[in-house]
Formats: structure tokens, sequence, C-alpha cells
């Protein structure tokens, strides 16, 4: 059962989180623009085709997405593409299961922050959703 809280206090603090949430990703979108030439040689070292296409995907992705939940409007539908977004770049990025041991805390790390940003994905969603009903 969904229960959401209404009260004033709620609603900003959803709100609030909403946009440190969003935040994260424009920021991360706006550093790609400028650091484009490095970031596409590092996903191409990484061996994915067409680096630079899939980063200016992924720059429209992080800097839209963000911005939406930074605003609040469409947030349920930014944060699902945003969810959807995390998965494959987490997998592919973050794959502490086969870093060697240098790394492997620093993946481990990464992986369970981009983790628990997927789950706040997953709260916007969820809680965008019940606002509706």
């Amino acid at each position: 059962m969904n229960t959401v809280n209404n009260t004033s206090s709620s609603n900003t603090l959803f709100g609030i989180g909403r946009a440190l949430l969003g935040a994260l990703f424009v920021v991360s979108g706006v550093g790609k623009i400028f650091g484009f030439a490095g970031v596409a040689s590092w996903m191409a070292s990484a061996g994915l085709p067409f680096a630079p296409l899939l980063l200016a995907l992924t720059i429209a992705v992080e800097v839209i997405g963000g911005l939406l939940l930074v605003i609040g409007w469409q947030s349920r539908w930014a944060a699902l593409a945003l969810a959807a977004f995390l998965v494959p770049v987490t997998a592919i990025f973050h794959g502490f299961w086969s870093a060697d041991d240098a790394h492997f805390q620093e993946q481990l790390t990464a992986f369970l922050k981009n983790a628990a940003i997927l789950g706040g994905m997953l709260l916007v969603f969820d809680r965008s959703t019940a606002k509706r009903q």
C-alpha cells in the first residue's frame, strides 16, 4: 500500500531531495561537455563503439533529466529515464567484480553510489506517481 504524507514540510523535503538528485546529473553532464574529448576517449578505451555519439546522448540524458528533476516538471518520467540510464552505465563502468586489487574498493564504492542514486530515482518515480493519485 502506498501512502504519501502530503504535509507542507513533507512536500518541501521531497522537492529539495529531488532537486539535489537532479543537480548531481546536471553537474555531471556539464562536466562531460567541457571534458568531451577526454571522456569520449575514456569511453572508447572501455570498449564502447561510437563513443562520441554515446557521450552526446549521455550528456543529453543527464542534463535534461537532471534539469527536469530540479524544476519538478515531468520528474516522474525523468527519474525513470535516469534510473534506466544508470543500470548499463553502472554495470559497464563500475564492474568491481572484474577490477584488480588496486581498483576494487574504488569500483565497489562507485557501484554502490550509483545503486543508491538508482534507489533515489525509483523513490522519486514512486512518490511522483503516488502524488498523481
